[in-house]
């Protein structure tokens, strides 16, 4: 066997790193839909070219959440694909995301949930949903 780099990285080097990642991936001001009547709101790039996620003000919100924040599954992709799965750890991983959507929409988001890839013990893939409410900061069951 190989040797093994144990790398460590604070809570605020992880958010930098996402929140520079997120900024050159889909621009440093996101886009709102300003359909404030409908129940969903999208979330979309700097051009308005990619929707990269999705909120839920009412219908489709998990328990006990205000506005619920769904990262689509392209998003999710493409974060992937920068960043490897020992970073990506998933109560860190919501809590960055909501902040950095927060942060750039001014929309006060308390919930989050996304779809990750898990493989048990027989070798096999499956995915599953992850959900998180920050004021909360504990995992939803749903």
């Amino acid at each position: 066997m190989g040797n093994v780099m144990n790398i460590e990285i604070s809570k605020e080097q992880y958010q930098r790193v996402i929140y520079k990642l997120l900024d050159v991936l889909y621009g440093p001001n996101l886009l709102v839909n300003d359909d404030r009547y409908d129940d969903t709101q999208d979330i979309l790039s700097y051009d308005g070219g990619i929707v990269i996620f999705r909120l839920y003000k009412k219908g489709g919100r998990a328990a006990g959440c205000k506005k619920d924040l769904l990262v689509l599954g392209e998003t999710t992709d493409e974060i992937k694909g920068y960043v490897p799965l020992a970073v990506r750890r998933k109560k860190l991983f919501s809590k960055t995301i909501l902040s950095y959507v927060n942060e750039r929409t001014n929309l006060n988001i308390d919930c989050i949930e996304f779809w990750y890839s898990r493989t048990n013990k027989d070798g096999d893939e499956h995915d599953d949903k992850y959900n998180f409410n920050v004021k909360k900061n504990k995992r939803l069951d749903i």
